[in-house]
């Protein structure tokens, strides 16, 4: 059967008009930047509708933006569809992004059946509100309909030729600047401003989970400005990395080997091929512990009057403190306050979460494999690394409660505070007493704490317990004529112990620096500038009470403290250090003496 020649030549009109791969390239590229232009439109808009205070015009102004960003989406969403060459598998790859297409569509075009919805889950609601709600809807749409190209382009930073080390140094930095953006914010605060180092210093705390504060989070952030805080706390305990990659792997999206590399370098994962399931393994439990953490503290929170009328944001706040080794609390004077000092549900769950958020998820992980192995009839397994974490973490919680309760014998401290501090001066930073009244012996034994901290792969800093158990362990050896170190039946690898005394000898250095800065700027003793030093760079957040009365300067070097002892020292070192590869040669090994 042939075709009328009237069909032909329509048929050949419409093959004309299909764009060829250069211009189809092209439309591509132009959508991606209107993608960029509308994005920022709406980060734009949420951010004026709820950090500013606005005037009607001016409110209805962004509501309006916010309007134009979701028709805009749908148009440009349609478009990127039909140029696309291969749409069976852009639709299957992309189906987030067209999830979200279908939803907005519809909410656009059917606003009388949402309406209809609406009022038959509450009959009484008023237009005002049925407005109110429309509002909410199209902002939390026009926000998620950006996370998917959000989560791509931080991919392609992951995936491209930058330094593992830079790009850690770099993610934490982009944290802390837009925290601190964002706590500038007037409706961040109840003055409704901030001063810049404040909110730097603020967000710098908070990314680097640390909790030495300058102002008085309680009473000086509204509840929007404790939300920020939430929100970076919880960023910068996982790591804004980590959280792209889990995404995009429940998101459906594969990643290259790069960013696995990059991934590893991050995690200190020895194995590539188990990075994916290490960042679900990660990223879940810290979901799964916090959501239990929270509702313990619920249930320990009822009659506390900090608490009062947000009982359930109050939980969940606490519970990311104490996982991520915070120290933030809502509180004015910490876990010292009236219904918190003697809870003791309360402080249990908390000791619970520093614990278990100071061991690193390599043990964590480690502990449930044995678990179920255990459960399974089949012989459990510890790795050399879990066990000198499990007996260096145990042995540290003995002796800083022995030595503050021993210490402290003429005051108050009963031995439950002495165990809680002990769990505390690991990198967590909350306090049940009054810091800056214990004796110097005791602020110099948790200085030492401090400066252990946590334990690689976890929320805490510090120089870590293995660095500490290795450096002992090395220094045994030594002593008694060894040239190795073994521990439970197993051979240390030696670039192991370098890397300990680097890290040690680095983190000295680092304090002996600072301190002598702090000397020069501030006008306190050195025991309480040390204390601060050491609980800044290990992300501890303990004070003696020095935090709001430093200078500028003095604020300036705590805040490159607590960036640094959150990223690492030897991280920032490499980092900043050009590579070089390795020769093919090696030259006649000498003798250096050294004692």
């Amino acid at each position: 059967m042939q075709s009328r020649p009237g069909t032909v030549r329509v048929w050949r009109l419409l093959r004309s008009r299909v764009p060829g791969e250069d211009t189809r390239a092209r439309l591509l590229n132009l959508v991606n930047a209107l993608f960029f232009v509308l994005a920022l439109l709406a980060i734009l808009s949420l951010i004026a509708e709820y950090g500013f205070y606005l005037t009607a015009d001016v409110a209805l102004a962004t509501r309006t933006a916010t309007r134009v960003v979701l028709y805009g989406y749908v148009v440009l969403g349609i478009a990127k569809i039909l140029l696309t060459d291969e749409r069976a598998a852009f639709l299957r790859t992309r189906w987030l992004d067209q999830l979200l297409l279908l939803l907005i569509l519809l909410y656009l075009i059917l606003p009388g059946t949402i309406e209809r919805l609406l009022l038959s889950l509450n009959p009484l609601l008023t237009p005002e509100s049925l407005t109110r709600v429309y509002v909410v809807l199209a902002q939390l749409f026009s926000l998620l309909a950006f996370i998917p190209v959000a989560l791509r382009f931080s991919r392609r930073i992951m995936a491209g030729n930058i330094q593992p080390s830079v790009l850690i140094l770099g993610s934490f930095l982009f944290l802390i600047i837009l925290g601190t953006a964002l706590l500038l914010l007037p409706r961040a605060t109840v003055s409704g401003s901030m001063p810049l180092v404040d909110a730097l210093f603020t967000a710098t705390s908070a990314v680097c989970v640390t909790g030495l504060i300058v102002v008085d989070t309680a009473t000086y952030f509204t509840p929007l400005g404790h939300a920020i805080i939430l929100v970076l706390m919880q960023a910068g305990g996982l790591g804004i990395m980590t959280l792209t990659t889990f995404f995009a792997y429940i998101l459906g999206s594969g990643a290259n080997l790069k960013e696995y590399t990059t991934m590893q370098t991050l995690l200190g994962e020895e194995s590539v091929g188990r990075i994916r399931q290490t960042i679900v393994t990660i990223t879940l439990t810290t979901i799964v512990l916090e959501a239990f953490g929270a509702l313990a503290i619920f249930e320990a929170s009822g009659g506390i009057p900090a608490a009062e009328g947000r009982r359930v944001f109050f939980a969940v706040f606490h519970a990311v403190s104490g996982f991520c080794n915070a120290g933030f609390t809502l509180t004015t004077h910490n876990l010292a306050e009236k219904g918190l000092v003697d809870n003791a549900g309360f402080q249990a769950v908390i000791m619970m979460l520093v614990v278990l958020g100071g061991l690193g998820f390599p043990v964590l992980s480690n502990l449930g494999a044995s678990f179920m192995q255990r459960a399974g009839s089949v012989q459990a397994r510890l790795s050399l690394h879990t066990k000198i974490v499990l007996v260096t973490t145990g042995a540290l919680l003995l002796l800083g409660t022995a030595g503050i309760f021993l210490l402290e014998a003429g005051g108050e401290i009963s031995i439950v505070e002495a165990l809680f501090h002990s769990v505390s001066a690991r990198t967590a930073g909350f306090n049940t007493v009054d810091i800056g009244s214990l004796a110097p012996a005791t602020l110099f034994l948790l200085v030492f704490l401090m400066w252990i901290g946590a334990s690689p792969g976890s929320t805490g800093g510090g120089v870590k317990t293995t660095t500490a158990a290795l450096a002992f362990l090395n220094i045994r050896a030594i002593a008694s004529g060894r040239n190795r170190v073994e521990v439970f039946g197993k051979q240390v690898a030696s670039s192991a112990i370098v890397r300990a005394f680097s890290t040690a000898l680095l983190s000295f250095g680092f304090i002996a620096t600072a301190v002598f800065i702090l000397l020069l700027s501030e006008r306190q003793n050195f025991l309480d500038l040390l204390f601060e030093v050491v609980s800044a760079m290990s992300t501890v957040g303990l004070s003696t009470g020095v935090t709001p009365t430093l200078s500028i300067v003095g604020k300036i070097i705590i805040i490159l403290s607590m960036f640094f002892g959150r990223v690492g020292l030897l991280a920032v070192v490499v980092a900043f250090t050009r590579r070089r590869e390795e020769g093919s040669y090696e030259y006649v090994p000498e003798n250096v003496l050294v004692t």
